[in-house]
């Protein structure tokens, strides 16, 4: 835990240059990225986290879509001070300094307006929508993506998706096939990377010869965990959930048991390029 006497912290946050429609996970993303040590002492603060960047984003959402008519395709920059109170583990953003640079021929005079107008008229609001963190079960739901705020929905695309143990994922139509199971094959070991922000675990995946082939995550669920697996076979990549048998000690302790319930599952094509940005995603959930 933090010592009570530590001094108030202070921060800034920038999302650097972002596509607006992704704004709103970035900006969440970098804030659990800069507080990741502060969770780790006490992972209730992840609750914190997850309401404090809801109440900047839904204010954001209203600045640029709203208020300037920001499309998805925009690029934003977003940098805002913050302090973390470590007596009641409580974020509290400093709106004066909240620049906002938007690049689509929108004069800095009117969004700086814009800016004003809305804290004046909406900020009490948000804070009143935002006073309550969620339970530590929406926290987390939130931090894997699971719930989207309608300010990240706005950034996403919908694309086509198909069910698979209780999850959807996406992939192109022409690839709905039977995906080659040496992919599994592959699999030689699976050695613990380190735990994430919300209690789960990541193992790298290897074959024979030592090279990296994916990567599982082992994230809390309903009481329960599940685990995500990401493999790359080829130049081709493949996602597989199952519901993990076991708890994250046994898995811990005996990495080999994650190869069992891998070996279990049938995992579905998706791209290479989506395979790599889930791999980083979880990468930045390490703490």
């Amino acid at each position: 835990m933090v010592d009570e006497k530590q001094e108030i912290i202070e921060n800034e946050l920038s999302t650097g240059l972002v596509i607006a429609g992704a704004y709103a996970n970035k900006l969440r993303r970098t804030l659990f990225a800069q507080l990741r040590d502060l969770v780790k002492q006490n992972r209730e603060f992840a609750r914190e986290v997850a309401r404090a960047s809801a109440e900047i984003n839904r204010l954001i959402y209203i600045i640029l879509v709203e208020n300037l008519g920001c499309e998805k395709g925009d690029v934003v920059r977003i940098r805002v001070k913050y302090t973390v109170d470590p007596k009641e583990w409580r974020i509290k953003w400093n709106y004066e300094t909240l620049r906002i640079e938007y690049f689509k021929r929108q004069p800095d005079d009117k969004v700086a307006e814009v800016v004003k107008k809305v804290i004046s008229e909406k900020l009490e609001e948000i804070k009143e929508q935002y006073k309550e963190a969620p339970t530590r079960e929406e926290a987390e739901a939130i931090l894997k993506g699971e719930v989207k705020t309608p300010e990240e929905e706005w950034g996403e695309e919908k694309e086509k998706t198909i069910e698979f143990m209780g999850a959807t994922q996406p992939i192109k139509a022409e690839e709905a096939e039977q995906p080659p199971m040496e992919a599994l094959e592959e699999i030689a070991s699976a050695d613990p990377i380190g735990e994430t922000m919300i209690g789960g675990a990541v193992f790298k995946l290897t074959n024979k010869n030592g090279e990296s082939v994916g990567i599982a995550s082992l994230e809390p669920h309903a009481g329960g965990w599940i685990l995500d697996v990401i493999m790359i076979s080829k130049g081709k990549a493949y996602r597989a959930h199952i519901k993990a048998s076991k708890n994250k000690e046994e898995y811990m302790n005996n990495p080999g048991l994650i190869i069992e319930e891998i070996k279990k599952t049938k995992p579905v094509p998706i791209s290479r390029e989506d395979a790599e940005t889930i791999i980083r995603s979880k990468m930045e959930e390490l703490v």
